[in-house]
């Protein structure tokens, strides 16, 4: 059956005009997608690092102090380094979910069946766990510095309680439930969508990495010529 759309257009234009249109339209959004599942593609493949190397960082980290052959304090340093990394990698799932997955390349319901709630749930307090990144991976500061006045300093209490409001202050609980449940959940996702679309895969393996060089020879030219 014909839609109304496509009767008011065929009522105004000529058919030949109302397919062309209409070829296009669908080109431009197949072409929409397949951005998209490529920009999703390389994001999850950066955020399954982000939340795997830490896992690697802090178990070296363990075995040196056991050891004997790294101090406490280095030990202290690692973990904290791998904590913030984490952060990261969360905060990246979170945003990719958001911006690239649904509703464009997945359901919600699609989502929730390959185990990728929406991060919210897994941080438990979404107010707490942006104070957190704020203070590990983004901005020191409280509040900025003004001409006469300086910055101040996120409370040691207010994130304290935001470290135990999120789990993240329970490192090795908090990296486990990385391990266990978010990393699987986010290769699930990865690799629904490399399959549904094998041009992603050759973007995350090949064009993303040649564009990016490419970038910085162009940029490293553009210096010389001047």
């Amino acid at each position: 059956p014909q839609s109304r759309s496509a009767a008011r257009c065929q009522g105004s234009f000529p058919h030949r005009k109302v397919v062309r249109q209409s070829m296009e339209e669908t080109k431009l959004d197949q072409e929409t997608i397949s951005r998209v599942a490529c920009d999703a593609a390389v994001l999850l493949t950066e955020a399954i690092r982000e939340l795997t190397i830490p896992q690697h960082l802090v178990t070296c980290a363990k075995r040196l102090e056991e050891a004997k052959q790294a101090s406490e304090t280095y030990a202290a340093a690692v973990r904290r380094i791998a904590m913030a990394a984490t952060v990261i990698g969360v905060y990246r799932v979170g945003e990719t979910r958001r911006h690239f997955l649904t509703p464009w390349l997945f359901s919600e319901e699609e989502l929730q069946h390959l185990d990728l709630r929406d991060i919210e749930r897994f941080v438990r307090d979404s107010g707490a766990f942006e104070t957190v990144r704020s203070q590990w991976a983004a901005h020191a500061q409280a509040k900025k510095s003004t001409g006469g006045t300086p910055g101040r300093l996120i409370p040691a209490s207010a994130l304290g309680r935001a470290l135990e409001r999120t789990g993240i202050g329970d490192e090795e609980q908090f990296l486990r439930c990385v391990r266990d449940e978010l990393t699987p959940a986010v290769e699930r996702v990865r690799d629904k969508v490399l399959e549904a679309h094998p041009e992603a895969r050759d973007f995350i393996t090949t064009g993303y990495p040649k564009a990016l060089q490419q970038g910085a020879i162009d940029e490293e030219k553009s210096r010389g010529a001047v």
